[in-house]
């Protein structure tokens, strides 16, 4: 069902690439510049070299492009119509309110 709420699930991925994936990503990429070891030459220790630094920074780019295909797939099957007109106007249609689960009776 379409509600206006993000769930445990979504919040959790979003909050793990914007604030652990996107961080990780700049913060390797720092470390495997040659030019970052006069300015911060302890980067290097701390990610265990540049290879690892590699490593790390190529791991974290398969998650962002998977997070990226999972989330293309998923706006197709929740419809892209409803998606992009959501993206584009910021209105998203919902589903009605159920009526406490009763359908309303017609009067004779």
């Amino acid at each position: 069902h379409h509600t206006r709420e993000y769930n445990t699930l979504q919040k959790m991925a979003y909050g793990g690439v914007m604030f652990v994936l996107l961080p990780l990503m700049i913060i390797t990429g720092l470390a495997m510049s040659p030019s970052m070891n006069a300015a911060l030459p302890f980067l290097n220790d701390l990610l265990g070299g540049r290879q690892t630094a590699r490593t790390i920074h190529f791991v974290v780019m398969l998650l962002l492009v998977a997070f990226f295909i999972i989330h293309m797939l998923m706006i197709f099957a929740a419809g892209p119509i409803n998606e992009l007109r959501s993206i584009i106007t910021g209105w998203y249609r919902t589903d009605p309110p159920a009526h406490g689960g009763r359908t309303p009776q017609r009067s004779a």
